[in-house]
C-alpha cells in the first residue's frame, strides 16, 4: 500500500513539474526563429514516373535539405524566407520501359540526379498550443533546376546503338506552401517536422541528343523543352528561437 501511494505521489509530482515547465515555456514567447531540417523528397506529377506521359521525367524519391528564417511582425503572423535543395534519382528502368516491351532485354540506361534549388519568401501564421505550435505558410520566389545527363545503350536489330542527352540548367519563378509542427524543448530550442510543396515550370534550352553506332553518328540540333517540376518534401530538424516578445517570465 505504501509503495502504491509513493508511486502515485511521484507521478503527481512529475505531472505537476511538467505542467509548470510547459506553462513557463509557453510564456517565454519568441518572435524570430532559424530552422534547419532534412528528409525525403517525393516527386509529383510529370516530374515523377508516369508511363502514359511522354513528358514524364522519371524522377524517383530523393533527399531534401532546407534552411529557413522567420520573424513575427504581428501577434501570430510573420514573414519567412526559405531555401531548399532537392536531389532526386532518375529511374533508369522507367527510361528503358518507355522504349517498349521488347527493350528491357537489350537496353540499359544510366543517368545523373535531378537537382532543384528554391529560394522563396512569404507570410506565415503560427498557432501555439502549450509546448506545441503549428505553422502554415504560402511562398513564392525562384527555382533553379539541373536536368541530368542520360545515356542509353542497346541494339536495333544486330546493330549496337548508344543515345546520349546532355545536361542542362534552367531558372524560373516558383510557388509553394507548407506546414510545420514544433515541440518546445527549452526556452531557445524546438524540434519540428515539416511538409512542403513546391511547383515551377522551367524551360530547358540548348538541349541536344546524340546517337551513334557502327554505322556512324547523328545529332539532333539544339532544342528547348518545358518541364513542370513539382515536389513534396517531408523533413524534420531543429529550430533556434530568438528575440523575446516581452512577456512575463
Amino acid at each position: 500500500m505504501k509503495s502504491l501511494l509513493l508511486t502515485v505521489l511521484l507521478l503527481g509530482l512529475v505531472t505537476l513539474s511538467f505542467g509548470q515547465k510547459t506553462f513557463i515555456l509557453s510564456m517565454q514567447d519568441k518572435k524570430a526563429f532559424v530552422a534547419v531540417s532534412g528528409g525525403v523528397s517525393l516527386p509529383l506529377g510529370t516530374y515523377s514516373h508516369n508511363p502514359a506521359d511522354r513528358q514524364s521525367m522519371c524522377a524517383g524519391p530523393g533527399m531534401v535539405l532546407n534552411l529557413s528564417a522567420g520573424y513575427r511582425v504581428l501577434d501570430r503572423v510573420g514573414l519567412i524566407v526559405r531555401a531548399e535543395q532537392h536531389r532526386n534519382v532518375v529511374r533508369t528502368n522507367a527510361m528503358v520501359d518507355a522504349m517498349g516491351a521488347d527493350a528491357a532485354a537489350s537496353w540499359t540506361a544510366k543517368a545523373g540526379d535531378w537537382s532543384v534549388t528554391t529560394l522563396m519568401a512569404g507570410p506565415y501564421v503560427t498557432i501555439p498550443k502549450g509546448r506545441f505550435s503549428f505553422d502554415g505558410r504560402l511562398l513564392a520566389g525562384w527555382a533553379r533546376a539541373t536536368m541530368p545527363e542520360t545515356q542509353m545503350n542497346g541494339t536495333y536489330g544486330p546493330t549496337p546503338v548508344s543515345i546520349q542527352t546532355i545536361s542542362s540548367q534552367s531558372s524560373a519563378l516558383a510557388m509553394g506552401g507548407g506546414t510545420s509542427a514544433r515541440y518546445r524543448l527549452n526556452p531557445w530550442l524546438s524540434a519540428h517536422v515539416n511538409a512542403d510543396f513546391s511547383y515551377a515550370v522551367l524551360t530547358f534550352n540548348n538541349l541536344s541528343t546524340k546517337a551513334w553506332s557502327a554505322n556512324g553518328s547523328s545529332e539532333m540540333p539544339y532544342y528547348s523543352s518545358d518541364r513542370q517540376i513539382c515536389t513534396m518534401g517531408v523533413s524534420a530538424g531543429v529550430t533556434l528561437l530568438l528575440v523575446n516578445a516581452n512577456r512575463p517570465f
